[in-house]
């Protein structure tokens, strides 16, 4: 009989009581990521059941005062200092549960580090996706993109997430004013209190839309830090070499656009949807002639999938739309 994934026989494996064939058993069922994050989920509650230490931070602290007190203006350590009557002394059961905890600090390493410490939500193309985070905050994420966020202490210790694509941050304010913190991989920290903006980070540059309140942008330009304060209806755009332009928007939304399977165009030329439809829905486009890549889209249109969209790009500019999978030709008449 298949033997049951449950939270007993998970915790049971914390406590270092499968065999070598039910940990193969776990391993095949981590392979399910719905799977994966219960067993962060157990672990932390395993873990918060059954702390494995407890630091003798008082006794530590009267071991070292004693040492001051005995060694005035001595650079030694208090290594030598004998231990208080009530210390407890490491015995071989102390050494037995160290190492219980090495090997199953160890058995969680075939996992990954980064697995282990953070929660990854992802959108493939053409999805959206909305994510509350443990503070309250509200992530819409847009299609082809990823946010890292930390598993453990988020919205008490930490409200540092990182961000590979293109989100929309609506922030929650917190009693302690404690700053959350949107990471790029292009060397850009937005800075917020409670806001609400919009970060797009792809390979082709960086913006930062602010819709209300205000942030503060940390970046890298050369070997130059420099940052700057945005007020809200105001849109920060970089280059590929983090070279910054600020400027008004001219028609902002509380919510971006295409968390609504829309797609507004305000003189957008051809050449920049086309880097659109790679980045949301995986198409590899191509214009030859560089008057069409240069003519220009306006107006908002609504699109379910990329055909529909494909088909109003065609409609609206007089032009013919050649898709062979995901190599897709525009071509003039």
């Amino acid at each position: 009989m298949e033997t049951e994934i449950n939270k007993d026989f998970i915790f049971n494996h914390f406590a270092r009581k499968t065999s070598p064939l039910q940990r193969e058993l776990i391993a095949a069922w981590l392979r399910d990521k719905a799977h994966e994050e219960l067993y962060y989920e157990w672990l932390e509650e395993w873990e918060t059941r059954h702390p494995q230490y407890v630091a003798q931070t008082e006794l530590a602290y009267q071991r070292y005062t004693l040492f001051l007190e005995q060694n005035p203006g001595s650079d030694e350590t208090p290594e030598s200092v004998p231990l208080l009557a009530d210390q407890p002394q490491w015995t071989r059961r102390s050494w037995l549960i160290a190492a219980s905890i090495l090997l199953l600090l160890c058995g969680y390493s075939f996992l990954g580090r980064d697995q282990l410490m953070y929660r990854t939500y992802e959108t493939a193309y053409g999805e959206t996706r909305t994510i509350r985070l443990p503070d309250g905050t509200t992530v819409l994420l847009n299609a082809n993109s990823s946010l890292r966020v930390p598993r453990w202490g988020f919205g008490q210790n930490t409200r540092e997430v990182r961000l590979s694509g293109e989100a929309n941050f609506a922030v929650t304010h917190t009693p302690r004013h404690q700053k959350f913190v949107v990471r790029t991989d292009k060397n850009l920290d937005v800075v917020v209190l409670g806001t609400n903006f919009t970060v797009f980070a792809r390979k082709r540059g960086t913006r930062v839309a602010l819709n209300k309140g205000r942030v503060q942008l940390n970046y890298q330009q050369g070997n130059a830090d420099r940052e700057v304060v945005m007020k809200p209806g105001e849109q920060a755009t970089f280059d590929q070499q983090n070279r910054m332009a600020l400027n008004p928007i001219r028609h902002p939304e509380t919510r971006p656009a295409w968390s609504e399977k829309r797609f507004v165009f305000d003189e957008t030329p051809l050449r920049e949807v086309a880097y659109m439809l790679e980045e949301s829905y995986g198409l590899s486009v191509e214009i030859t002639d560089p008057e069409l890549a240069e003519r220009v889209l306006i107006g908002s249109l609504r699109a379910e999938n990329s055909d529909q969209l494909l088909q109003s790009i065609s409609v609206l500019l007089d032009i013919n739309v050649i898709r062979q999978g995901d190599r897709v030709q525009l071509l003039s008449h």
